[in-house]
């Protein structure tokens, strides 16, 4: 068999494995939906596909969809830094919803991967937040003083993953960039008009506080592997 019919094989059958990974994100399980997007992203970028090379997802390629991130009904500053930085790393936008639900949008399958990111970044922030209020600020005598500690160390964090994802982003596009324009069009076409923007006022930090987040910010993986379950279903 010739380099060239290996080569329309391997690719027929990568194809057919995107296309079961994408049906596979529409689940009802959060977890399997997250898994199967985040995997059928990552072949398309290896083999340099995009979904209008998917046969029967063209349509599916140009408008674009929601995909929700559980959260606190209430979002802090950080939190919403860190939706804007994971949103933009994934050509998406988003916004956040009464219910407790952080939405992105986005194109193809750019939504639920930045969905599935950002859901994974929010929970560990947020222990992170726990474990540094039980060490670094057991000192602190008020409790303004803790939350303002906590709200500094978790800035400091956000700031290192941003620089961390616009560098994968850079080395990486998630979009050509003759589609930007389409997708930015198709993006704020799906965005409700009731979405109004949060002003947050010029708030004090803590130094030392903050460069400790910059600096923790570092080993925090930008993804989390999936397990041999969740393995066994995308393959």
């Amino acid at each position: 068999m010739s380099s060239q019919r290996i080569e329309k094989v391997e690719r027929k059958d990568i194809i057919k494995r995107i296309r079961k990974l994408l049906s596979l994100s529409t689940s009802d399980n959060e977890h399997e939906a997250a898994a199967a997007a985040a995997k059928a992203q990552a072949l398309l970028s290896k083999y340099n596909l995009e979904m209008a090379d998917i046969p029967d997802l063209e349509s599916r390629s140009g408008k674009a969809e929601e995909a929700k991130a559980r959260t606190r009904q209430r979002l802090e500053r950080w939190a919403f830094n860190l939706a804007r930085v994971t949103a933009d790393a994934f050509d998406c936008d988003y916004y956040h919803s009464t219910n407790g639900n952080t939405v992105f949008i986005g194109v193809g399958v750019d939504q639920e991967v930045c969905a599935w990111t950002y859901t994974y970044l929010y929970r560990t922030l947020l222990r992170m937040g726990s474990t540094y209020l039980r060490t670094e600020c057991r000192r602190l005598r008020s409790n303004r003083s803790k939350k303002m500690a906590r709200e500094s160390y978790l800035r400091g964090v956000v700031y290192t993953i941003s620089q961390r994802l616009q560098e994968q982003k850079r080395q990486t596009p998630v979009t050509e960039t003759g589609l930007v324009v389409v997708k930015e069009a198709a993006i704020a076409d799906a965005m409700p008009d009731t979405v109004h923007t949060k002003q947050f006022k010029p708030g004090n930090f803590r130094g030392g506080d903050l460069y400790k987040g910059i600096r923790d910010g570092r080993s925090i993986p930008l993804s989390t592997p999936l397990g041999n379950e969740q393995q066994s279903k995308l393959s």
